[in-house]
């Protein structure tokens, strides 16, 4: 009997019909800026405003900011004196954030042998994955936005992108430091009282094996947080730090040396995003016999995806950048 036996023909067409899964990145950028809309005839722009700080300076006090806000209004707060009017002297002034929305989308053709004929479903497989890349492709966007962050902070405090070498890696350290920047410019935590963290997988891994850290959750106390190393998300940090990872908190090129990561640390309203109200993020699908003259004889569908967007950094104080490497450093991978 024959040992190597091909499978009849019949039986090699059988398939197994659940496809197999799209392992895309988790899309984190856009969970955690002021979300704002544009209703209809509103057109595509707009602006975010605040007043500025009013500073409760008294006249002739020696009270020093040790972290001034980048734009405030020292208002001179007096001590009244009974009977007497009081002249006000404040004059409010306001900051002003314009944003303006624009769009995005994808399409594909696909025939109408594919549709009828093919053993996979067409239209379906597109709607899904470009649902997906949508996402990601917005996520994408805002992550672009916020690495023109200005506070910028250089792991084990070297001066610049250029001068970070191997070892120069993320650790608790660095996150007490941008936590510690965010409250001296009073910044608000995002969520839950915690700052929000997001790190590229490569930091992740560092992360996990910071001793400063396991070692709080192992020596920290009876039986709940010790649990914590165990826990496959790793999501909370000590000091008030939740982390999000994503494999699209980018990697860029540093002049000198190889890649630097870019791990960005967020308060609240650091950034805002914006879309039409009337224009919401659509799958478009156009079947065979729906081109008129430019599809004569009913052979192509399109599929796929349009959407509005904008992202803008609203507080540059609430929002810090740290740029190190990390122990997975092989060589040239800039760009990601």
């Amino acid at each position: 009997m024959a040992s190597n036996l091909l499978l009849a023909p019949e039986i090699q067409l059988s398939y197994d019909r659940r496809l197999l899964q799209r392992f895309r990145t988790n899309t984190v950028f856009n969970k955690f800026g002021v979300q704002k809309s544009i209703p209809a005839r509103g057109g595509v722009a707009l602006s975010f405003r605040k007043m500025e700080i009013i500073r409760p300076v008294a006249t002739a006090s020696t009270t020093t900011w040790t972290s001034p806000d980048s734009t405030y209004t020292d208002g001179s707060a007096r001590l009244l004196t009974e009977g007497t009017f009081y002249t006000p002297t404040v004059i409010a002034s306001w900051a002003e954030v314009t944003a303006t929305v624009r769009q995005y989308g994808q399409a594909a053709y696909i025939s109408d042998l594919d549709i009828n004929q093919a053993l996979d479903p067409q239209i379906s497989s597109y709607v899904d994955n470009f649902s997906e890349s949508m996402t990601e492709l917005l996520d994408i966007v805002t992550r672009d936005v916020l690495l023109a962050a200005t506070t910028i902070q250089y792991a084990n405090a070297k001066a610049s992108a250029s001068a970070i070498i191997s070892g120069d890696f993320i650790n608790l350290l660095e996150f007490r430091k941008a936590v510690r920047t965010l409250k001296g410019k009073n910044a608000k935590p995002v969520e839950d009282g915690k700052f929000v963290a997001l790190v590229n997988p490569d930091s992740m891994f560092d992360l996990q094996g910071d001793s400063n850290i396991t070692n709080v959750w192992v020596n920290g106390g009876a039986g709940a947080k010790q649990s914590d190393i165990f826990n496959a998300s790793f999501k909370d940090l000590p000091h008030g730090i939740r982390l999000y990872e994503s494999t699209i908190v980018p990697i860029s090129r540093a002049s000198g040396y190889g890649d630097v990561y870019n791990t960005f640390v967020l308060g609240a309203e650091a950034y805002g995003t914006i879309k039409l109200d009337t224009m919401p993020a659509k799958i478009i699908t156009h079947m065979p016999g729906s081109s008129g003259v430019s599809d004569p004889l009913d052979q192509v569908a399109t599929v796929g995806w349009k959407a509005n967007h904008v992202a803008v950094i609203l507080n540059q104080s609430n929002m810090v950048l740290i740029k190190h490497q990390t122990s997975a450093y092989t060589g040239t991978r800039a760009g990601l």
